[in-house]
């Protein structure tokens, strides 16, 4: 790595491409050194390092960790967030962990793929998350990494689909049912919970992760002690984090 010469963002990128690309092709056994090239150049290169660090801005790690992992009927599946930024910063910390023996790559490809052996399970952890990741670094690194988040465009709107509003409409409508037969609250203070739950399904038809967000803390904060309430947002709290849409 001592003899490339990095005169421009293309010709980091260029180092990063080669490297991620020496990963996705090995064989699972001989995977150790391909993960430690792939970090020292991330830090060999000022623009790699810089961008590096500012994808991690603001984004806790161990909580992207635990909310890419989901339980279904046949056992747990390993989901990337929705933008660019947390998909850099979630996986470079999850090599990282690899690396240093933090986490075990064998462990992580025989919980989340089921398939009869290493190599196949490694295989699909390219292709659902290495190669997502050198997509991502692309796409974000190429386009401009001064932009702070540079993921803003793509946390602002998201696809939901049907399937998704079809298993949240049960949980939104106990909400609101909640606020509906609660009669300490103030004919005024029910009209406004029962809006902001209708505006909060509303954004998440739309994809708007923001408005969603925003709502979703305005109703966080007028509960004010209403457990029956709380019990039924804390459902819908924990729909939302799942698709990290929270």
């Amino acid at each position: 790595m001592s003899g490339v010469k990095i005169h421009t963002k293309e010709d980091a990128y260029r180092l990063f491409d080669e490297a991620v690309t020496a990963l996705t092709t090995t064989n699972f056994i001989i995977t150790e050194k391909p993960i430690t090239d792939l970090l020292r150049c991330l830090v060999y290169s000022d623009y790699l390092r810089a961008f590096i660090t500012d994808c991690k801005k603001g984004v806790d790690y161990e909580a992207e960790l635990a909310a890419a992992v989901q339980e279904t009927e046949d056992g747990y599946v390993f989901t990337l967030p929705k933008s660019n930024k947390r998909v850099i910063a979630l996986v470079t910390g999850l090599l990282h962990d690899f690396d240093v023996g933090a986490r075990s790559l064998t462990s992580f490809i025989q919980t989340f793929w089921q398939n009869a052996d290493n190599n196949a399970r490694y295989r699909h952890f390219c292709d659902d998350v290495l190669l997502p990741y050198k997509r991502a670094f692309r796409e974000l690194f190429l386009a401009d990494a001064d932009k702070g988040d540079g993921s803003a465009e793509d946390e602002v709107t998201v696809k939901v689909t049907d399937a998704v509003l079809e298993n949240a409409a049960p949980l939104f409508s106990a909400l609101r049912t909640a606020f509906v037969e609660d009669n300490k609250l103030s004919q005024k203070k029910r009209e406004d919970l029962i809006a902001m739950t209708d505006g909060l399904y509303y954004a998440l038809e739309k994809g708007n992760v923001r408005i969603i967000k925003t709502i979703w803390i305005g109703l966080k904060l007028a509960l004010d002690g209403n457990k029956k309430a709380e019990r039924k947002f804390s459902d819908v709290s924990e729909f939302l984090a799942l698709y990290a849409l929270i």
